[in-house]
């Protein structure tokens, strides 16, 4: 798709727009509603107060279908209700019974009244049916992104769709090995360079854009560190939210740490790419520019126990007062606990502005 038709659609779109500023609430843990741990990675609102989840080490691949009341003045959760889980009948699984697809994002496609769901498993994206059930489509994903392309498990944990400009968008977690080194011991610093790639209503690649990470650590990497792009929602204007997140798990678990930082881009501003350019060497202009809404940390402390890997967003309710909130949801691992520390599912509600 050339760039003029991209922009001629944009400008037929009502103006979504809202202040540089974001209001944070507290985030709020899932068992306050009696709901179990589990492992969500995406999540997407089907309408009114109705969502669909993702979680990566279920038996099957499928979804949770969750009813989340938001406060009309506020934005700050009020109930939420678990209703069930749908799921393959004929699931592909491991040796300990876990679906192969590991699914990690999830959206609503309004026109056909469907879900489609990422899998760091397969790097494939695929539709199903609100009972659970695999419909055979998918999204026609660039050869470039094939699971022997990426980092292991740092593949498609992004998706969104948005029904007013009927793009899908998702990326992977981190840079292509291709494009650029993974964030890191080994890159400590650096910028990641990712490829955020659209896709259209007939499932077929609709143009990518280059994008360019905040730079990450520079010491005291703990056992396990991860610094990509989990989450992406698209907005009705054309316009994207970006979450990038610096996980840091040290061996023991104590001062372990999340760093979320929420950034807002417009495609529609920015320069088409494609597979055969090299984000190496492309003009450092030619990245989508960014705008950073809010950023926020949570840590494993003896008294101060709020970890949270936040790795699904989507749009909310709209507040009494026209303002639009987001949703995120973290993973705990299924409750993960080691000596005192036990990790818990949370909602966390960011109000976008005026």
């Amino acid at each position: 798709m050339k760039t003029l038709s991209l922009l001629s659609l944009f400008l037929l779109l009502p103006a979504f727009a809202f202040a540089q500023s974001a209001v944070e609430l507290k985030q709020q843990p899932l068992s306050k509603w009696n709901i179990g741990s589990a492992n969500y990675s995406g999540i997407t609102r089907l309408g009114e107060n109705r969502y669909a989840l993702v979680s990566d080490k279920e038996p099957a691949d499928g979804f949770f279908l969750f009813r989340i009341d938001q406060n009309a003045a506020t934005g700050e959760v009020t109930n939420v209700y678990l209703e069930g889980f749908r799921g393959n009948a004929k699931p592909h699984v491991n040796a300990r019974g876990i679906s192969l697809r590991d699914c990690e994002g999830i959206a609503w496609f309004a026109p056909a009244a469907t879900l489609f769901i990422s899998g760091e498993g397969d790097q494939k994206i695929l539709e199903y049916s609100l009972d659970g059930q695999p419909t055979g489509r998918k999204l026609s994903v660039p050869g470039q992104f094939a699971l022997p392309n990426i980092v292991g498990n740092c593949g498609f944990e992004a998706l969104t769709y948005s029904a007013a400009t009927h793009l899908f968008w998702t990326t992977t977690e981190t840079p292509l090995p291709a494009d650029c080194p993974a964030p890191g011991p080994a890159n400590p610093g650096i910028s990641g360079l990712l490829r955020l790639q659209a896709f259209d209503d007939q499932l077929q690649p609709a143009g990518q854009y280059a994008y360019r990470m905040a730079p990450g650590r520079m010491a005291d990497f703990g056992a396990t560190y991860v610094h990509g792009v989990p989450a992406l929602t698209a907005l009705p204007d054309g316009r994207l939210l970006v979450l990038e997140r610096e996980a840091n798990i040290t061996a023991g678990g104590l001062s372990s740490t999340v760093e979320c930082k929420l950034f807002l881009v417009n495609p529609t501003e920015g320069h088409l790419i494609d597979s055969s350019v090299s984000l190496k060497t492309l003009d450092p202009n030619h990245f989508l520019v960014k705008k950073l809404l809010a950023t926020w940390k949570t840590a494993a402390q003896p008294l101060r126990l709020n970890f949270a890997n936040y790795e699904g967003m989507c749009l909310g309710r709209t507040l009494q007062d026209g303002r639009q909130t987001l949703l995120l949801v973290s993973d705990s691992q299924g409750g993960y606990h080691k000596g005192p520390f036990r990790l818990k599912d949370y909602l966390k509600v960011i109000v976008l502005g005026e």
